[in-house]
């Protein structure tokens, strides 16, 4: 089976697991993304391009064929000889090879670790792109629900003046009314643009005509920390793809350096000399000619010793260098992991906060629209409770997007949720 069917087979099976268990994650438009995002394609290609490249290392070097012609031929004894041919095979010092392909396996599986984490970093994106189009949604739905409430208003406007008091008054208030609502309806207006560009977005990584629809769910699960208490460890990064690759490279470089080791010593040539010679003049005490076939021996003499001695001290210098990045890959996702946990809990104090904020505010407004009605408090004060609400509204629902966010990024850096 092809490694392309293989990837796109373990994607099937992960969706149909992940499905069943509520992930927030657009799963059903991922598989459209690996098969048609161009950036992706071309990181595959890259991977598959490397593989190739153990086919190459770990074979011998092409043999050397070398021909001579003699015009006049060279007189010899054995005759007139006419044309020489060498043939020549040079082979490494034993185990060069095999190390070489081992070091080029692992620099093909640092390539797929790469396109691993292009393809996950595809998938955060697009997550980010559909959440985002999810809040623009909710935004439509929050705003498109406070006009209504606000068109409703126009009935307590007009009881409380129905006991005659001044028509300046009904008239100022229903001026305030309409400012409102205008300034709704163009908020409205300036949304929806954004949702048709987070759209378009999202379908062009996807692979999908521009205008088509995409599916969200009615509310997204807000969701606490606690499953992320444990403090992170090596195991705990044992997928992710940059630590992976980091790790391919410096275990490429370690092998890397026993290769340089064999080069700096000698190579063996086996090959065969076949040389043509035609009969010569018997009165010269030439032979009547004939071929000859010699075998021949070369070998290589790595005689300067500061070059080769260099060439070991540079791949133990590049062996350690590889090792230093993948600690400091480490230590990178131990700490954007400790501020996304701290993230998460913030936004997880903000949520509760912001609960109890909107269940005060709205029984506060329910109190001042009876104030209104009778007569004790302006119209302006039951319009500043309602923007109250309306913001409140707003910041729950970006910290629901948040969380979900930095939750995503979380199980980024773990490789959680996405294929493995």
């Amino acid at each position: 089976m092809e490694t392309r069917h293989i990837i796109i087979l373990a994607g099937l099976i992960f969706i149909s697991h992940q499905l069943l268990h509520a992930q927030i994650y657009p799963e059903q438009y991922l598989q459209q993304a690996l098969e048609n995002n161009p950036g992706l394609q071309a990181q595959h290609k890259d991977w598959e391009a490397s593989q190739q490249q153990e086919d190459i290392t770990g074979t011998l070097p092409d043999p050397s064929l070398s021909a001579g012609f003699f015009t006049p031929p060279m007189e010899r004894l054995m005759g007139s000889q006419w044309a020489n041919v060498e043939l020549m095979q040079m082979f490494p010092w034993p185990g060069t090879l095999g190390k070489q392909k081992s070091a080029t396996e692992k620099m093909s599986e640092s390539q797929y670790h790469q396109y691993r984490d292009e393809r996950n970093r595809l998938y955060m994106e697009m997550t980010r792109l559909w959440v985002e189009i999810y809040r623009k949604e909710q935004e439509l739905k929050i705003i498109e629900r406070h006009k209504e409430i606000l068109k409703a208003r126009e009935d307590i406007i007009y009881t409380r003046y129905e006991a005659g008091q001044q028509s300046s008054g009904l008239t100022l208030d229903i001026y305030r009314l309409e400012i409102q609502l205008s300034n709704l309806d163009n908020r409205e207006e300036k949304i929806r643009e954004e949702h048709r560009a987070l759209a378009e977005s999202f379908n062009i990584l996807s692979g999908r005509e521009p205008a088509e629809t995409i599916e969200t769910p009615d509310t997204l699960t807000v969701f606490t920390p606690e499953h992320y208490d444990t403090p992170p460890d090596t195991e705990s990064f044992a997928s992710n793809p940059q630590l992976n690759r980091a790790q391919a490279v410096a275990e490429a470089a370690e092998i890397q350096q026993e290769v340089s080791r064999f080069k700096t010593r000698p190579m063996l040539g086996l090959g065969l000399q076949y040389s043509y010679f035609a009969p010569g003049e018997a009165a010269m005490g030439q032979m009547d000619g004939g071929h000859m076939v010699m075998p021949m021996v070369s070998v290589s003499l790595p005689v300067f010793g500061k070059k080769n001695k260099a060439t070991q001290q540079q791949s133990r210098l590049l062996a350690e260098a590889a090792h230093y990045r993948h600690n400091s890959r480490m230590d990178a996702l131990q700490t954007q992991w400790t501020q996304l946990r701290a993230k998460t809990m913030n936004l997880q104090r903000d949520h509760e906060f912001y609960q109890r904020q909107i269940d005060i505010t709205r029984k506060t407004r329910e109190l001042i629209i009876n104030a209104y009605a009778s007569g004790d408090e302006g119209f302006d004060e039951l319009l500043r409770i309602q923007d109250q609400l309306l913001d409140l509204e707003w910041r729950m629902l970006e910290n629901q997007i948040n969380q979900n966010l930095a939750r995503a990024e979380m199980d980024l850096l773990l490789a959680r949720n996405i294929f493995e």
